[in-house]
């Protein structure tokens, strides 16, 4: 390229601002799929939003917000006049948290809201079952999870209560491999995909990262 012409094009490069960071393409295509999930959520592919939310670099695979904290209490005691704002905040903090999903509509069940609840019950089972990409069983049936929180969302639906945690690695992928019992006492061995978890995990410890100082206990 002739010195001329290189100039005028590093000219206009710079006139139109820096190019979009590899940031900058993750958030827009995550926005871009939150966009389309809320406008026509019937058969969404819930699992594209999910993996598309993970790869953006502000995903912090360790944190709970007070937000669900403060639903899963009121929840858990049926008060709906606190769980469902709080579940709200949640689906607007991270869309694709089934579990704030399900609290809202059956809040906005009881209060006789069935247009909103139906939407919400949708989309969370949706979430679900794109984390169920097998039975689960084995680890090549194994269900796919982007954090940790994902394996108990998975967990309560099934009506499974985690009782012994262990990491598994086979054919070049990582598992957590949780021994679970039902309300019938059954016995049940689910495994979960974790690379996205690992991968997040390692990014969010690197020096300068707000979650630098170690993972927390990830055992149930």
């Amino acid at each position: 390229m002739r010195p001329a012409l290189f100039a005028i094009v590093v000219l206009a490069a710079l006139a139109c601002g820096p190019l979009p960071s590899e940031a900058d393409d993750t958030e827009t295509a995550y926005q871009a799929l939150l966009a389309q999930a809320k406008t026509d959520p019937p058969g969404f592919d819930w699992q594209a939003l999910r993996f598309a939310y993970a790869a953006r670099p502000s995903f912090q695979v360790f944190a709970q917000s007070a937000a669900k904290r403060t639903m899963f209490e009121a929840a858990g005691k049926g008060d709906c006049a606190a769980a469902l704002p709080a579940a709200r905040a949640v689906i607007a903090e991270r869309f694709i948290d089934a579990d704030a999903h399900m609290v809202a509509a059956f809040c906005e069940e009881n209060a006789g809201h069935a247009n909103a609840a139906r939407l919400d019950r949708d989309i969370g089972a949706g979430l679900i079952r794109s984390i169920e990409t097998g039975d689960g069983l084995t680890p090549p049936t194994a269900f796919t999870v982007i954090d940790v929180a994902e394996e108990y969302t998975a967990m309560r639906a099934l009506g499974a209560h985690p009782t012994e945690q262990s990491l598994v690695h086979a054919d070049g992928h990582s598992y957590d491999r949780i021994v679970t019992v039902d309300d019938k006492g059954r016995t049940v061995t689910y495994y979960f995909q974790i690379d996205r978890v690992l991968a997040a995990e390692s990014a969010a410890l690197k020096p300068g990262s707000v979650s630098e100082g170690g993972p927390p206990d990830r055992s149930p």
